[in-house]
Formats: structure tokens, C-alpha cells, sequence
């Protein structure tokens, strides 16, 4: 279908629907613009969810490095204490 056949159907469609037809239009319009920006709020929430969940990753590995280290030193100076 062509641009000029779209036109026509488009055309068409006003003259049938009338005032009805460019509620529900205009209302489609809505929902759709609404249905994108759920969609860009839903991906930036697995985003966040995702960033959430490599911080806690990181810092469980932080944690775990310092409880090494502090046992590191401990033994360090265990040893020098002999």
C-alpha cells in the first residue's frame, strides 16, 4: 500500500467515524505514548535493579577482602610476636 492509498484509507476513515473517529484516534495516540514511556520506566528499573544488584556483589567482596586482610595481619603479627 502506498502513501497516497494510506491517505485515502486515512480520508476515508475521518469521514466515516467523524468526530467519534478522531476521539479514538487521539486516544490511541495516548496509549501508545503511554505504553512507551511504561516501557523506557520499566527498563530503567531493571537498570537500577541490576546496578543494585552489582553494588551488593561488590561489596560482599569488599567485605571479604578486608575480613582477609585483617586476618593477614593478625598473623603477621602473631609471627612477630614469636
Amino acid at each position: 500500500m502506498n502513501l497516497e492509498d494510506e491517505e485515502t484509507v486515512t480520508d476515508e476513515m475521518s469521514r466515516e467515524f467523524g468526530v467519534l473517529g478522531d476521539v479514538l484516534r487521539e486516544l490511541q495516540r495516548e496509549e501508545m505514548e503511554e505504553t512507551e514511556t511504561c516501557l523506557v520506566e520499566i527498563q530503567e528499573t531493571v537498570i537500577t535493579q541490576n546496578t543494585m544488584e552489582i553494588l551488593t556483589e561488590i561489596n560482599a567482596t569488599l567485605k571479604e577482602i578486608a575480613e582477609t586482610q585483617k586476618k593477614i595481619l593478625e598473623e603477621i603479627k602473631k609471627n612477630k610476636a614469636e
